[in-house]
């Protein structure tokens, strides 16, 4: 067998894995559950516009909407977790793209680039059909579908460059795909003010369909994607491979690997928390006082670019408190969380479709705030615990044994083994 396909065939060890990576990515795990509660429990304005809550309710004739609570679980959402936890994410994606190319990325016998792009583009490739699968049978929020499409672009054939060049690269394909969005939401809202359609005409129509059969929110769901798909699909994934490319560099960098001083995480939590929660309330209250229709949309592109601070404040938190071991048990229980996200992305969308469609539970557009924050907390216990519970006995999540078993083509051993070895 040739030195490459050695290379290229070889696991990689489990006592490479970086726990702060595993860490933070736990953390967005449990973290992106919460602006997706209202997505899998209410129509999809409602995540963006707080009065659907109340047009939901008038519709059903359930009312009344608890207002005040819908406004301070929307706003705590909004200024807290949304584009948040989706952009720490994709850094993490960039981050993968290291960690999965560093037996090609040797420095002490490098190989050509194209060495294990076969590899790479599979796992991509598998990870998208995962995806498809969640989008069309269970769950239009999706976010793998997204990654996957960037993970099958230029990211492979771009980590090797020089880290300020990635990111030179990265902050105009953010800004270029955060600008047409925006242009994109700016054409809704003016369709909808000229009434050519409303924008609020779908909510009787979901709220049938994610009330009935399966059949019935199969069909609703297919008509959604398609729509996403076509209008936001090519200018996300621009987005989302901007995002990967720094978070590449910040991993080469040593930023989310935990390898600066922890006088450069504090300055990176303070500063970052500080001026991304500050200019998130500039913003809000902005919109706010020019009353303008529609700004919950506005902000739902606006809110990811001016958070970016605050998730590598998180971030940076985070890695303070794994390095300084002040998270005590937590720092376990969210890296098993981590280490399975895959696995736990696909439970908390099986669990909040059983609980609020029609063809479980047929809780939608039942639960307000306060009380879908209990929700989520019961969510979160369940990853949590099932993730810790299960890693005691195997090495991986069930559908990350899944996915490298598909990659490698070949079944991988599941159960721990004394040499904890694991394929990618």
């Amino acid at each position: 067998m040739a030195e490459t396909e050695l290379i290229t065939s070889a696991p990689v060890q489990e006592g490479k894995r970086i726990e702060t990576l595993d860490v933070i990515r736990g953390f967005a795990m449990l973290g992106i559950l919460v602006p997706n509660i209202v997505a899998f429990s209410w129509p999809q304005m409602a995540m963006s516009e707080t009065k659907v809550f109340g047009m939901t309710l008038d519709l059903l004739g359930t009312g009344p909407a608890n207002d005040s609570a819908n406004a301070l679980g929307h706003f705590v959402t909004q200024s807290f977790f949304h584009g948040k936890m989706m952009f720490l994410f994709a850094l993490l994606f960039g981050a993968g793209v290291v960690m999965y190319s560093r037996k090609f990325d040797n420095p002490d016998r490098l190989v050509p680039l194209r060495v294990g792009a076969g590899l790479w583009y599979r796992r991509m490739a598998w990870l998208l059909a995962i995806g498809l699968t969640h989008a069309v049978f269970l769950w239009f929020g999706d976010i793998l579908v997204w990654y996957a499409a960037s993970g099958l672009g230029l990211v492979w054939w771009l980590r090797r460059l020089k880290p300020m060049t990635q990111i030179l690269i990265a902050v105009p394909c953010y800004l270029f795909g955060t600008a047409i969005l925006l242009g994109v939401t700016a054409i809704g809202a003016h369709v909808h003010s000229s009434g050519s359609f409303d924008l609020f005409s779908t909510i009787p129509s979901e709220v049938q369909a994610y009330t009935g059969s399966y059949l019935e929110a199969l069909v609703a769901r297919l008509w959604t994607l398609v729509q996403l798909y076509v209008f936001s699909g090519p200018l996300f994934s621009v987005s989302i491979t901007g995002i990967m490319l720094a978070g590449i560099a910040l991993t080469r960098l040593g930023v989310l690997t935990g390898e600066r001083s922890n006088r450069f995480y504090a300055a990176l939590a303070f500063g970052g928390l500080v001026l991304g929660l500050g200019l998130t309330g500039l913003v809000i209250s902005g919109f706010n006082a020019a009353n303008i229709d529609f700004a919950g949309m506005y902000f739902s592109v606006i809110g990811q670019l001016v958070g970016i601070p605050t998730s590598l404040g998180y971030a940076a938190v985070l890695i303070l408190l794994v390095r300084n071991n002040l998270l005590g048990f937590l720092t376990k229980a969210l890296a098993a969380v981590g280490r399975m996200a895959l696995s736990n992305y696909l439970m908390q969308t099986l669990i909040c479709t059983t609980l609020f469609y029609g063809y479980g539970f047929g809780l939608f557009a039942r639960i307000q705030y306060p009380h879908l924050w209990l929700v989520v907390a019961g969510v979160w216990a369940v990853n949590i615990t099932f993730s810790v519970l299960w890693l005691r006995v195997f090495q991986f999540g069930p559908l990350e044994w899944v996915w490298r078993s598909l990659t490698y083509w070949k079944v991988i051993p599941l159960r721990r083994t004394r040499s904890g070895l694991h394929a990618g």
